[in-house]
């Protein structure tokens, strides 16, 4: 895999496009070439790119507005803005926003590569590419990232942190749901109380109703429910009940939940006022797909907690890090934490530095392990598993018995009760 400086070209004339990328491949860089700046953020995340090169003036596109978006997602991106008109207030207000230059056409050659020219300094090159030894991260271990995306997340967090109002948390498997649950705990009010957890995919109902009604009873101050979208109808209801009684009390509840409960609850399968005593503060864990800019921190965060574990020096060169964060991330920050761990372990040699081909070996050692991580690692009790298992069972031989109740339970030696029972049990929707 090439290892030189990727460059992505933003224009709406073809002929500039096919100009610069020739002339920038035959000096050795990678290119990319865009004609529409309404898709340079999305393509911006795939890439992360070492320098942008953007026109000002394209149709239906503002690029002065586009490289403030590109600044605020992404900061350290390297953006130098091209314009057919020579215009100085224009090139400086280009530079306050954050443009590292800025290029006139018609596009002078030894111009634009004088101007790119630091792309091949080493010492310069964006410090998450590689050198990640001295990269800010925040100051709770465990909670990383610098992307707009992650500090707005944690801006939100402090912003609610002490209110006594519910917070509901949504993200996706792998995304650190839990990991923010602790960091409002630890940097709020209630961090002299002990965090109360209670996961509704492994606990059984009698153990939640218990815990719930222990909870309003005590002093104990906060409670987190993980999964509370798997929450059984009675204890819906035994915890709406509390929270009806207790709305002056210094309790603080917070839930997440992998499904968008309003879905739910339009499809009668969540209780709609608990919902609604639940959603005053919502807010959302973002996949790691959406953050890789945060990848580089997150790769060097675990390569040191895993080298110290396993008395290794491993670490990611260049194009390693460039395929980490052009991945395909289905397990989130869990997925990159166990590769990485996976990695650390297989590496036979203590001081190895992992390239793309290295990378690539792993990855592919490692597909069908995540493919099965991916498939069970959604569920927290062999219960949760089982039960999934019987409902797409059931669902099955329903649909292929045309719905009829008698002749599925004939096939499942069951009588009609019992399955009717097993139906309403495992929340199964069926056709009338």
């Amino acid at each position: 895999m090439n290892n030189s400086p990727l460059i992505l070209v933003i224009d709406d004339e073809q002929p500039i496009l096919k100009s610069l990328s020739d002339i920038l491949s035959d000096e050795g860089y990678q290119v990319e070439t865009l004609n529409d700046g309404n898709k340079s953020i999305d393509l911006i995340g795939k890439l992360i790119p070492d320098l942008v090169l953007l026109d000002i003036f394209m149709p239906n596109c503002n690029g002065i507005k586009t490289l403030e978006q590109i600044k605020k997602e992404y900061p350290n991106i390297n953006v130098i803005m091209i314009s057919g008109f020579g215009n100085i207030s224009i090139a400086i207000e280009c530079l306050k926003k954050g443009a590292l230059d800025f290029i006139e056409k018609p596009l002078n050659l030894d111009e634009i590569l004088t101007k790119i020219k630091f792309l091949n300094n080493k010492k310069n090159i964006d410090q998450t590419n590689l050198n990640l030894e001295n990269s800010s991260i925040n100051t709770n271990p465990k909670i990383i990232g610098q992307s707009y995306l992650f500090l707005e997340l944690l801006q939100q967090i402090n912003q609610i942190k002490d209110l006594l109002y519910p917070l509901l948390i949504y993200g996706e498997h792998g995304t650190g749901k839990s990991l923010f649950v602790e960091y409002l705990h630890k940097n709020s009010i209630f961090k002299n109380a002990d965090l109360i957890t209670i996961n509704c995919s492994s606990f059984n109902n009698k153990e939640i109703t218990d815990i719930i009604n222990n909870f309003y009873l005590s002093d104990n101050s906060i409670l987190y429910i993980k999964h509370i979208n798997k929450l059984s109808p009675e204890n819906q209801n035994l915890l709406l009940k509390h929270l009806e009684q207790n709305k002056n009390s210094q309790k603080k509840l917070i839930a997440s939940s992998l499904e968008d409960l309003y879905f739910l609850v339009k499809n009668n399968l969540f209780n709609g006022a608990l919902f609604h005593l639940l959603n005053i503060t919502p807010i959302e864990v973002p996949s790691l797909n959406k953050r890789r800019y945060d990848i580089p921190l997150l790769c060097d965060y675990f390569l040191k907690e895993n080298n110290k574990t396993n008395n290794k020096s491993i670490i990611f060169d260049t194009k390693a890090i460039r395929i980490l964060r052009n991945h395909d991330w289905t397990g989130n920050v869990t997925e990159l934490k166990n590769l990485i761990l996976y990695i650390v372990k297989a590496t036979k040699e203590n001081d190895k530095i992992i390239d793309d081909l290295d990378l690539t070996k792993y990855i592919e050692e490692k597909k069908l392990d995540f493919i099965e991580e991916q498939t069970f690692t959604k569920f927290n009790s062999l219960k949760e598993a089982t039960n999934s298992f019987e409902k797409k069972y059931l669902f099955y031989l329903l649909k292929k018995n045309m719905y009829d109740i008698k002749q599925t339970a004939n096939i499942l030696n069951m009588s009609v009760i019992q399955l009717k029972e097993k139906i309403q049990k495992l929340n199964l929707v069926i056709k009338s």
